[in-house]
C-alpha cells in the first residue's frame, strides 16, 4: 500500500479500494480492520449497526462524503443523537451515546490513518460522561438460592446446574461457555480450559467444590442420554443433542432465576460479576481475582468489581490506624475498669 508523509511527519497509508463517496464501502473497510484486530461478534455487528445509523443521518443531511464531514457535522449529530428516541420511546442513556461517540471516533481515526480524510473532525469531540456505578450483584443467599433452582432428578436440570455452577463458580464468561467442549474439563486436577476467551487469549481456571460435584454428576449421569451424534464435542447438549448455544444459556439462566423466586434481572454476567464480588467480599486478592476473569489489567478488575460499602466500612474500621488507637485505648479503659471493681 503507498504511503505519503503528512504534514506532522507521520506516514499515511492510502485506503486503496475505499470509496469515501460510497458508505457501505467504507463501512466494510472499518468492519474488516475490527475483524482484524480479533473483536468479538458481539462488538462488530454493533459497530455496523451504529454507524450505519450515522451514514444515514449524513443522507438526510445530504451529504454523498465522508470527506465533506466536519466539526460542525459531528457536533449536530451529537446534539441530534441526545434528542432521539428509542424504539421503545426513551431516550438513549449515556452510556449508550458514548459508545455511538466512540465507534464515530474509532471511524474517522481509521479513515485518517488511511489517508481518507485530511483532519479527524471528531478530534476535539467531547464523549458524555458518567459517574460510574458499581454493577447490582446477586447477594450470597439469592446465589444459593438460585444454584438450587433447577431439579436434579432430571437429565436437563443435572444440565442447568452445571451451568450455573460453572458460570458462577468459575466466572466464565457465556460465550467461554459456549464454546467448551467435554475434553476441555479435567476434574482429576480440579481445571477447565477457556479457550479464544476475550482477546482471543486462552486460559486456565480451577473448578471446585460444587462446580465440580455438579460438572461430574452431569458428565457421568445426563450427557451420555442427551447426546445424538457420538463425535459431538460440546461439553453442554441442548435437547436436540446439539451445543448448547449462548441465547440458551441466557435463558436457562432466567427461567431458573424465576423458579427461584428472585426479583432481580439476572444474566450469565450477573453471575460472573457475583463470583468476583463474593470471592473479593471473602478475602480473595484482586490480583487471584483478576486471572480468573482473564483481565489483562488489574485497573478492570478493579472497576468490575465493586466493594460494598458496609464491607470498606469494616475494612476501615479494622485496618487504620487511628481507628485501631482507639479500639486499643477502649481495651485498657475497660481492662482499668475491672480492675477497679476488684479492689
Amino acid at each position: 500500500m503507498a504511503a505519503s508523509t503528512s504534514p506532522g511527519g507521520r506516514r499515511r497509508r492510502h485506503g486503496r479500494g475505499i470509496d469515501p463517496r460510497a458508505f457501505e464501502s467504507v463501512l466494510d473497510a472499518f468492519i474488516a480492520e475490527l475483524e482484524a484486530r480479533w473483536y468479538s461478534k458481539t462488538m462488530v455487528a454493533h459497530a455496523r449497526t451504529v454507524l450505519g445509523r450515522f451514514f444515514s443521518h449524513l443522507k438526510e443531511k445530504r451529504i454523498r462524503d465522508v470527506r465533506a464531514v466536519n466539526e460542525a457535522v459531528v457536533t449536530a449529530y451529537a446534539r441530534a443523537l441526545a434528542e432521539a428516541k428509542s424504539a421503545k420511546g426513551k431516550r438513549y442513556s449515556v452510556s449508550t451515546r458514548r459508545t455511538h461517540l466512540y465507534l464515530l471516533q474509532r471511524l474517522f481515526r481509521f479513515l485518517e490513518r488511511h489517508g481518507l480524510v485530511l483532519r479527524d473532525p471528531t478530534l476535539d469531540l467531547v464523549l458524555p460522561s458518567w459517574k460510574k456505578l458499581p454493577r447490582a450483584a446477586l447477594n450470597q443467599a439469592q446465589s444459593r438460592r438460585l444454584m438450587a433452582a433447577p431439579d436434579p432428578s432430571t437429565p436437563r436440570g443435572k444440565r442447568d446446574q452445571a451451568v450455573l455452577e460453572l458460570l458462577y463458580g468459575a466466572a466464565i464468561r457465556v460465550g467461554e461457555c459456549e464454546r467448551l467442549d467435554a475434553g476441555d474439563v479435567d476434574l482429576t486436577r480440579g481445571l477447565v480450559l477457556i479457550r479464544t476467551g476475550k482477546g482471543r487469549k486462552d486460559r486456565v481456571v480451577p473448578v471446585v467444590g460444587r462446580a465440580a460435584a455438579a460438572l461430574d454428576l452431569y458428565l457421568r449421569e445426563s450427557r451420555p442420554s442427551m447426546l445424538k451424534d457420538p463425535h459431538e464435542r460440546a461439553l453442554f447438549i441442548s435437547k436436540r443433542g446439539m451445543r448448547f448455544r449462548v441465547a440458551s444459556i441466557q435463558a436457562l439462566v432466567r427461567e431458573n432465576a424465576k423458579a427461584a423466586g428472585l426479583d432481580v434481572r439476572v444474566t450469565p454476567h450477573t453471575l460472573r460479576h457475583g463470583c468476583a464480588t463474593h470471592l473479593l467480599q471473602g478475602g480473595a486478592s484482586v490480583r487471584h481475582v483478576q486471572k480468573l476473569l482473564g483481565h489483562a489489567s488489574v485497573q478492570t478488575t478493579a472497576i468490575y468489581t465493586h466493594v460494598v460499602p458496609t464491607d470498606l466500612a469494616k475494612a476501615v474500621d479494622k485496618a487504620h490506624p487511628r481507628e485501631k488507637t482507639l479500639r486499643n485505648r477502649a481495651r485498657r479503659s475497660a481492662h482499668g475498669q475491672r480492675g477497679s471493681r476488684r479492689g
